[in-house]
């Protein structure tokens, strides 16, 4: 089953993310869900990150929860806001 991970960064915590980024990222790709995308979300200037966005392939739910409370970023209080949503990918 595919999730989509989606979170926004607090206001003003580019310290952090610049901080965490080598280990969030190395986190993703070996945590050993299988990453579908992944990537910062940015503002319209299309370089300054604001967020992020995860889709992986999962047993379930509850697996997918135990890698976001898992994320460096997470545990380092980047986010303000996290969404967690199961993504049915039509491809017609």
């Amino acid at each position: 089953m595919l999730f989509v991970y989606s979170a926004i960064d607090c206001h003003d915590k580019a310290d952090i993310r610049a901080k965490n980024n080598a280990s969030h990222i190395k986190y993703v790709y070996e945590y050993g869900l299988k990453v579908v995308h992944a990537g910062p979300l940015v503002c319209d200037d299309g370089t300054s990150p604001i967020g992020t966005l995860i889709i992986v392939e999962a047993p379930n739910r509850k697996a997918v929860q135990k890698f976001i409370d898992d994320d460096p970023y997470v545990t380092a209080g980047l986010f303000s806001q996290i969404s967690l949503i199961a993504w049915d990918k039509k491809t017609s």
